[in-house]
Formats: structure tokens, C-alpha cells, sequence
């Protein structure tokens, strides 16, 4: 049987209901919890721990648990202490102390107990299920969950109101192990409903995690949409895309400041520009400096090529300020250099074409320094 190691690191920024599994993430998702492989027994051990104030009225909480031999989790986040039912701020920040507190969600509650005191605490925990969300999901078709994977839907925060968004808008019927990742990726209700009213009602819940994965967030949608009519209503795959190629809103509004040509580009388009280096102010140059209308595989073209907006400057210094794209990629692609172009002229050889300079370049020819 496969290791099952959840861990998520303390100090992790974001919410609690956004834990990263670090080095497991694999585990939590349905290609790999097969129903097998999934603990069905209690846990042998739960413990918890404080280590530090994490703000106003917030901690850090560790809960550290163990299912079998091969299965064991660690979930770490900042945490409002409010949630800690029964355990306050001035307890933990005084003397050292009996503690007992309660972390209750829908899909089931941890019972916990241990000292608390001098900003720190530590303890064991005892988790239950909640028999009345056993019944709701199997009121909804999605089965019974086992313990360990109510404890999972529980740590990550996932609830009725998730359940009924997806139910609400149509969704395909998530499994188990689907809401335990949707919780612990980020998918919130909010998030969901966000998404229908920005127009889109994505396949599966596996494409609402891949979503908050790569950083398809409702503002980013919102604001690629605000730019030009070609960038609204993408496609999911093409959003994804974009977001892993560093596409921002933000590189996509100074390319369309440099031109007309450049205000309706596809998102194709810009995942190559970003995928072959093509940052604004190299588009910019290239649209200063050639001849005739740039088109967006031309910046690609010069991009792969190494056309460098230096390289322009010297040419149109040289007196070569009407290259097309073409001309400017074969040169590059030839090693026809500014200082090459440079020492022809010293030699007489003034004004010459693209195709000229390109064949002296392979005929070997080197003029006199």
C-alpha cells in the first residue's frame, strides 16, 4: 500500500480554507484515493499545537494526525482563535493551563484537550463525524464518507453551502474525495456562484480546483475581460493557460496601448508572446521599426530569433529602417550582425538588401577592418 503523507507547512499564508498539501497533493485528488486505499478505521492519534500568535486574536494550529502505518496528515495555518471554541487569547497568553476547546464544522467536530499558556499550546484531540452531513450527502447521491474522509472534508471546510451552489448551477455530482480537494484548493461557494455570474459554468469540480491551482480568480476573469472583446468569455482552458504563462492583465493592457493591430489579440496569441519572451517593450520596438504591419506571428518569429530591440536601433542607425519582419529574422538567423552590416559599409558596400547581406554572410565574405 501506497504512503499517504498530507502535510501543510505552518506559516502558509493563505486562509485556512486554502491549505496546500506540500509533497502529497497527489493523495487528495480521485486518480489516486481509490476507494482501497482510502482508511476506513478511526485515527489512532490526533494531537494538537500552538506555536505562536499569528496577529490579533489569531494562531497558529497544527493538527497532526495518523490513520495507519501508511497514512498520516499535518495541517498547519493561521487560525482566528474565535474558531477555537473554548479557548481564548488571554488563556493562551497567561500562565500555563489546563486548555479544552472545540473546532466544530459541518462534516464533523475535533474535541480537544491539552495545556495552553505563554503564547503556546499542545495537546491530543478526538474527531467525530457528524451523522447528520452522512446523511445529507447520502441524501444528495454522493454515498457515505469514511471517517478519514470526513476528517478530511472537515479540516479542509468543506460544507452544505458548497454542495448546494455546485447542485444549484448544474454541476455533475462531485465525489468525496472531489469536495476534500475542492476544500482544501480553495473552492468556495462564493467562488462558484462568482463564477455563473461571470458567465461560466465550468465541466466538473476537478475544473473548479484546476481553477484556484493555477490562479483563476474572479478579479483576474473580470479584468482579462475588461480589455477587448476577443479576452471575454475565453474558454477555461484557455484562462488556465494563461495563468500558468504569467499572462497578467496588466502585460496584456500595455501590449494593447502599443497599436491597433495589438488591442485584439487571442489569448493564443499572448500565451506565445509570453512563452517566447516577447515582454511590451520589445513588441513596442519591433512596431517602431519595421516595415508594413507587425503581425503577432512576426513577434513571435523575432522573439525565437533573438531580435533584440538594440540590434533594431543599430540597423536603423546603419540607415536600414524599412526591413520587414522577415528580413530582420533572416538576418538574425544568419548572424548578420550591426557590426558586420557596419564594417560593408566602411568597405563601400552601402544600402545593401536584406537577401544581399544575408548571401555575403553565407558566402563567407568578411570585409576589411
Amino acid at each position: 500500500m501506497m504512503s499517504r503523507t498530507f502535510r501543510i507547512m505552518p506559516g502558509h499564508p493563505f486562509p485556512w480554507h486554502k491549505l496546500v498539501i506540500a509533497g502529497a497533493i497527489a493523495c487528495c485528488v480521485p486518480a489516486v484515493t481509490a476507494s482501497a486505499q482510502e482508511p476506513s478505521v478511526r485515527p489512532s492519534n490526533i494531537r494538537w499545537s500552538v506555536d505562536r500568535e499569528a496577529g490579533p486574536n489569531k494562531v497558529q494550529l497544527t493538527i497532526e494526525s495518523r490513520w495507519s502505518a501508511n497514512s498520516q496528515s499535518v495541517w498547519s495555518n493561521d487560525r482566528p482563535i474565535g474558531d477555537l471554541q473554548g479557548l481564548t487569547a488571554a488563556q493562551l497568553a497567561g500562565r500555563t493551563s489546563t486548555a479544552r476547546f472545540a473546532m466544530v464544522r459541518d462534516a464533523g467536530r475535533l474535541d480537544c484537550t491539552g495545556i495552553a499558556g505563554n503564547g503556546r499550546g499542545q495537546g491530543e484531540c478526538s474527531f467525530s463525524v457528524d451523522p447528520r452531513f452522512v446523511s445529507y450527502l447520502q441524501q444528495h447521491g454522493m454515498g457515505s464518507p469514511t471517517p478519514h474522509q470526513a476528517f478530511m472534508l472537515t479540516m479542509s471546510g468543506v460544507g452544505r453551502d458548497l454542495i448546494d451552489s455546485m447542485q444549484e448551477i448544474g454541476y455533475a455530482r462531485p465525489t468525496v474525495d472531489q469536495l476534500a480537494s475542492m476544500g482544501i484548493h480553495g473552492v468556495s461557494a462564493d467562488f462558484v456562484r462568482g463564477l455563473a455570474r461571470s458567465g461560466y459554468r465550468l465541466k466538473s469540480a476537478d475544473d473548479l480546483v484546476a481553477f484556484k491551482i493555477h490562479g483563476v480568480e474572479l478579479d483576474y476573469i473580470r479584468d482579462m475581460a475588461a480589455i477587448g472583446p476577443k479576452l471575454r468569455q475565453l474558454p477555461a482552458d484557455d484562462l488556465v493557460s494563461l495563468r500558468i504563462h504569467g499572462v497578467t492583465p496588466e502585460y496584456v493592457r500595455q501590449i494593447a496601448a502599443i497599436g491597433p493591430q495589438f488591442a485584439d489579440l487571442s489569448a493564443e496569441d499572448l500565451v506565445n508572446f509570453s512563452i517566447h519572451g516577447a515582454p511590451p517593450e520589445l513588441i513596442r520596438a519591433y512596431a517602431a521599426f519595421i516595415r508594413g504591419p507587425l503581425r503577432p506571428d512576426d513577434v513571435v518569429s523575432m522573439a525565437i530569433h533573438g531580435v533584440s530591440p538594440d540590434f533594431l536601433q543599430q540597423m536603423a542607425a546603419l540607415g536600414y529602417r524599412d526591413l520587414s519582419a522577415d528580413d530582420l529574422v533572416s538576418l538574425s538567423i544568419h548572424g548578420v550582425s550591426a557590426d558586420y552590416v557596419r564594417r560593408l559599409e566602411q568597405n563601400g558596400m552601402t544600402r545593401l538588401s536584406a537577401d544581399q547581406l544575408v548571401h555575403l554572410r553565407l558566402a563567407g565574405f568578411e570585409p576589411r577592418r
